[in-house]
């Protein structure tokens, strides 16, 4: 994406911010501040779309996260964004999800969190073989960060209680 220039990238930062203290609308209003015309440009519509994400609009995030994913085909963040919305938005769910990240397994075989999330949808459309491999593909590129995150995750308990018979 193309770099932002001081003071839009300001507004951008703060924004950040305001999200991580878990405040959306002070973060809205951050972006508000950037001239209409650097509006919609592709670091100011992804921050928006992480504002979207924390405020669990998820209708609108799946909307702007399909966009940019066709603006940006190469930016591996936006589709792991539009996954998760696809899941949580209006008429989405675990296979809207899978069908928008299964495909980007191969395109981004260093982000290790895309094969994780496919074996999580896998994991609960109950194909656990194929989320068995998916999830070994993640710790082969995640290592320790897999078997941590994955030791406690909802999405992945068939997997557990499998291994548990």
């Amino acid at each position: 994406m193309d770099p932002l220039e001081p003071p839009a990238l300001h507004h951008v930062k703060a924004a950040f911010g305001w999200i991580e203290l878990g405040n959306v609308p002070e973060a809205l209003a951050e972006l508000a501040r950037i001239p209409v015309e650097l509006q919609s440009l592709p670091t100011v519509r992804a921050a928006r779309l992480d504002c979207l994400i924390a405020a669990k609009h998820w209708d609108d995030a799946a909307a702007l996260a399909g966009v940019l994913c066709a603006l940006h085909p190469d930016e591996s963040g936006l589709w792991l964004h539009w996954a998760y919305a696809a899941r949580r938005c209006t008429g989405g769910g675990i296979e809207q999800a899978h069908a928008v990240l299964a495909p980007r397994v191969e395109q981004f075989p260093d982000e290790w969190l895309i094969p994780y999330n496919v074996a999580c949808y896998l994991c609960q459309m109950n194909r656990l073989a194929e989320a068995r491999g998916l999830l070994e593909l993640a710790s082969a590129v995640g290592g320790d960060r897999v078997e941590a995150l994955a030791k406690n995750d909802e999405d992945l308990a068939p997997l557990r209680d499998e291994s548990k018979k």
